[in-house]
């Protein structure tokens, strides 16, 4: 009789055993769910929505003040008003001629991008002005003494028009040149030692990927090739 109690109780034991590890594990992973859906609302939470905004770029190899610059035009044609220090501008293009040979990258922020001194055509010979890389052309032309048209400084809203101004603001923005001589011939515009005409076959026709970035939320809002017309 007690061989069979204890039989009876081993089998009873035996059988809560699994119960008890079930509901263990039931325990554990609805602790784990919980946690994951709390970190999860904690980063959706925190992380900032994408704006919208229709954009188009435009690169002209003969523009500019004086009809002869690069110049790269970024217009938001319709959408949300974006900070333009909330903007990272990602360039690149590939040159198959030339002592630069291989792919070139861009890479502009408000925090990167500086301005720099050209001469200025339409004014007094030898006139030096500092323009704005990514200057809103809304403004008008480059001027010293208005930092409102700045990158990083005023809004992309819907009409505005960014602009790289000149041959040395492009060769800032698409190639990082900040020396003279090298903004020249990186965009094949030099017209001095014709056995060094150009660093790169940039003209008429090259390609330019271009991406616009919306840095607080990381979203792409423009990524295409851009034909230099």
């Amino acid at each position: 009789m007690n061989i069979m109690k204890k039989t009876h109780n081993s089998q009873k034991d035996s059988a809560v055993f699994p119960v008890i590890g079930v509901m263990l594990m039931l325990v554990v992973t609805i602790v784990i769910a919980a946690f994951v859906a709390t970190f999860a609302r904690g980063l959706f939470s925190t992380s900032e929505a994408a704006p919208v905004a229709s954009i188009n770029v435009n690169i002209l190899y003969n523009s500019g003040y004086t009809g002869n610059d690069t110049v790269m035009y970024i217009e938001n044609l319709g959408g949300d008003s974006i900070p333009t220090a909330d903007l990272r501008i990602l360039t690149y293009y590939t040159s198959k001629k030339g002592s630069a040979t291989g792919t070139i990258k861009g890479d502009r922020t408000a925090m990167n991008t500086k301005t720099v001194t050209v001469t200025n055509s339409t004014g007094a010979i030898g006139q030096k002005i500092v323009a704005p890389i990514l200057l809103n052309a809304a403004y008008g032309d480059a001027a010293t003494d208005n930092t409102a048209i700045n990158f990083g400084n005023y809004n992309f809203a819907p009409g505005t028009i960014m602009s790289t101004y000149s041959n040395e603001g492009t060769a800032y923005i698409l190639m990082g040149q900040t020396s003279s001589a090298n903004q020249l011939k990186y965009l094949n515009k030099y017209g001095g030692d014709t056995l060094n005409d150009g660093f790169t076959d940039f003209g008429i026709g090259s390609t330019v990927h271009v991406e616009i970035i919306h840095t607080p939320s990381n979203s792409v809002l423009y990524s295409k090739d851009v034909i230099v017309a």
